[in-house]
Order: structure tokens, then sequence, then C-alpha cells
């Protein structure tokens, strides 16, 4: 064999050693992505949901109400941070004065004033309607194990507001 063809055999030993050196690298460093991004997703997710399509009434004035089957209960078997979402529509009816409804979440069997979300006007004339979108969110970090209860309220300045097509979400992660 002449000089040319031993050069070119330890160019394709280098090449092949090169490769091979490659690939090794490459099929290790997917397993060491793989177990970094099982370390970040979280061990699961869960999602609770509750539609009620029907027309509520809030038709006590300044009082709590609670939300026709807006009401769920989740169970947390391990500590996690837990996202609440309710949304709806709002009628607002005309009066000579003040006329609003408020949205609350209840935690365990407690109103929480915060966050909370206040639709409607003041002197908007009788025998007008005022149609509105509501959106309310919140999030618990790092919620305790255990059953817990999340449950809407809404409260109104007269009594011919409504609420329709509520919608509640709450998902752990």
């Amino acid at each position: 064999m002449g000089k040319g063809g031993v050069v070119l055999g330890l160019i394709g030993i280098i090449l092949a050693a090169g490769s091979v050196g490659f690939a090794f690298f490459v099929w290790n460093s997917q397993n060491s992505i793989q177990s970094e991004l099982d370390e970040l997703s979280p061990t699961s997710q869960d999602i609770w949901y509750s539609y009620y399509r029907d027309t509520f009434d809030v038709d006590l004035i300044n009082t709590y109400m609670e939300i026709t089957n807006m009401s769920l209960s989740i169970n947390l078997t391990i500590q996690k941070s837990i996202k609440f979402s309710f949304t709806c529509g709002a009628i607002i009816t005309g009066s000579s004065g003040r006329s609003d409804i408020t949205v609350y979440f209840s935690i365990d069997g407690s109103v929480i004033s915060y966050p909370s979300a206040r639709i409607g006007g003041y002197n908007a004339g009788v025998g007008s309607a005022d149609f509105h979108s509501v959106s309310l969110n919140h999030v618990i970090e790092g919620w305790s194990v255990g059953t817990h209860n999340i449950t809407m309220y809404a409260r109104s300045t007269v009594d011919v507001n409504l609420l329709q097509h509520c919608r509640l979400i709450v998902e752990s992660y």
C-alpha cells in the first residue's frame, strides 16, 4: 500500500473514532436533558370544573348569596399551588342610584374579600340594563394537604341584578 492509502486509512480511523465519540456525547446529553425536564415538570396537575348555564338572581340586597352550582370540593394528597378562575355574564338593571354586583370566592367556608370583582354603575336610569363580562382569578401557593371547598358568592345593591352562564375552574400545579 502506498503512502496515500495509509494516510486515507488513518483519516478513516480518526473519523470513525470521532463519530463514535460524538454519538456517545449526543446520547448522554439527551439523557441528561430528559432527566432535567423530568425534575422541572410537576408530578401531576388536576383540574376541577363547574358550569351553571341558567340565570342566578342576586335578589337579596347587601347579602352574601351562594351562587347556584358554583361549589367544588377538591382533595390534595400533596402540597400544591392552586389557581381559581371564575367567569360569568352579569345583567345590571337600572335604578335611580347605585346598582352593582360584587363576586367573591369562599374558601373552606370563609368568604374572602380580596380579590373580588365589582360590576355595575351609578344612576343608570330606571328600566335600563347593562350586560357585563365578569372574570375573577386567585392563586394560593403551597396549599396544604387535605380536602378543601371552594364556593362562589355574590352580593347586590339592588334586588333585580342577575348572573348567568357561570363557570368555576380550579387547577393545581
